[in-house]
């Protein structure tokens, strides 16, 4: 997903520990991963919601082809008992 290495990681752990300060890195560290984890979550819910919705989906269309095709038997159906009736 995100491709960073070691090297970047470390640079950025540095970059914070400079700005922030040693003395609030953990609670910033802390509050970040938390708001990660809310929108990682977030994200996870969305594709659930949208897989269900294609699956729902993909389910409905099999369903009216099945009907179409059962219309199309009882067409022909219809069509062999006439021609039946018609020979007698």
């Amino acid at each position: 997903m995100l491709d960073i290495s070691w090297g970047e990681t470390g640079v950025l752990v540095g970059l914070g520990l400079v700005l922030i300060g040693r003395r609030d890195l953990p609670l910033a560290s802390h509050t970040l991963g938390k708001q990660i984890g809310r929108i990682v979550g977030l994200l996870q819910g969305a594709r659930l919601r949208a897989d269900r919705f294609a699956h729902d989906h993909q389910l409905k269309a099999l369903q009216n082809e099945f009907r179409s095709g059962l219309r199309e038997l009882d067409a022909v159906k219809a069509e062999l008992a006439g021609a039946m009736m018609n020979s007698h």
